[in-house]
């Protein structure tokens, strides 16, 4: 009843990325700074910084072991491990059963399993209010 999903007509960003993978941070690496990136960064390790992908059809994985630190402004993202920082998306987030994440979620397109667990506010944004924030934001850094 519930399960009755088509896998051919299955819309996540997970089974739809591109099987290329621009970016792979490692289990064992800990990154202390800000990340850049284009198209798909995946992340094992820890990052303490900021996330930003640079254009609007980049896409960020973050695993079970998984764990940031810090702001996240990309198109679309995986989230199965911890995140500490506010979540701006554009695309599409998907919450898997394991994400742990604690800042708010400001997005268009979200995606909840079962367990997955948000400890803060899910603000939907219209198209033109993604851009604002990150504006905000911007001038509250400075």
């Amino acid at each position: 009843m519930f399960n009755n999903k088509d896998s051919s007509t299955s819309n996540n960003i997970s089974s739809s990325a591109p099987s290329k993978l621009d970016t792979l941070l490692g289990e064992n690496t800990k990154i202390k700074g800000d990340i850049s990136f284009n198209g798909v960064l995946h992340l094992d390790g820890k990052v303490s910084g900021s996330i930003l992908g640079a254009q609007n059809d980049d896409i960020l994985t973050i695993s079970e072991s998984g764990h940031v630190d810090g702001k996240i402004e990309v198109a679309n993202i995986v989230i199965n491990g911890t995140v500490k920082g506010d979540i701006i998306a554009s695309g599409k987030i998907e919450v898997a059963s394991k994400a742990n994440i604690e800042g708010n979620v400001y997005y268009q397109n979200i995606e909840m399993n079962t367990g997955s667990r948000i400890n803060g506010q899910l603000i939907y944004q219209k198209d033109d209010k993604t851009n604002k924030i990150t504006k905000i934001d911007d001038k509250k850094s400075k």
